[in-house]
């Protein structure tokens, strides 16, 4: 069975409407929580650690609309649960934790208000995504599917903040932010500092020999 085969097509918006969003599909991120975005600082793509990007569709639930180019209506923003969980989004490329190129940092933060995620990781209290037709490899599937899941999700529920979802790597929970969650996004981060600070030499380590990722 493949990936393609484990996450059927989505439903019409209209569709996803009249299934709608249970209280136990939702996870509400509170503003006490702290959570983590890898993002470089040097190089041709360069966003600011609270900048959405508009250009798109490119990763997992990217809600923008094919081609992929800039839409300005359209807009996403990935963030982790944890630092383990960033540094693995940050560099599943090719497994190498690269500390140098293009300047990576991390970012710490917390949003300035409540913050209510459509729940698809695997420990949510609901099953949203097998209610609707889906699975819950909806964490795992080609990105041609996934971000097709996430144009009508948007459309059937555009007052919602973003997803909550499993870290394909990692396994943790990471978010995807849509555009009414830009209101949630602080001025000032907890903490930011370069990957080569030496306060993450030891967190680093320890999350490349969990991954079996390699560090430079």
């Amino acid at each position: 069975m493949t990936a393609d085969d484990m996450l059927p097509e989505p439903p019409s918006a209209d569709r996803l409407r009249e299934i709608g969003i249970r209280d136990d599909e939702i996870c509400v991120v509170e503003p006490t929580e702290v959570w983590w975005r890898v993002h470089r600082t040097e190089g041709s793509f360069v966003l600011a650690w609270n900048e959405y990007r508009y250009y798109g569709p490119v990763l997992r639930f990217d809600p923008h609309p094919r081609p992929a180019r800039w839409h300005t209506e359209h807009a996403v923003w990935y963030v982790s649960s944890t630092p383990d969980a960033a540094l693995t989004e940050a560099f599943q490329g090719d497994r190498t934790i690269d500390r140098i190129r293009e300047r990576p940092y991390l970012t710490g933060l917390s949003f300035t208000r409540p913050l209510r995620l459509l729940d698809l990781a695997v420990d949510s209290s609901g099953a949203w995504a097998t209610r609707a037709g889906g699975t819950f490899a909806i964490s795992t599937a080609p990105h041609s599917i996934t971000q097709r899941w996430a144009r009508l999700i948007v459309e059937a529920f555009p007052e919602l903040d973003g997803l909550r979802y499993n870290s394909r790597f990692g396994g943790h929970p990471c978010s995807a932010l849509f555009l009414p969650a830009i209101t949630a996004m602080p001025d000032r981060p907890i903490m930011s500092v370069p990957l080569t600070h030496p306060g993450l030499v030891s967190r680093v380590a320890a999350a490349a020999r969990r991954l079996g990722y390699a560090v430079i």
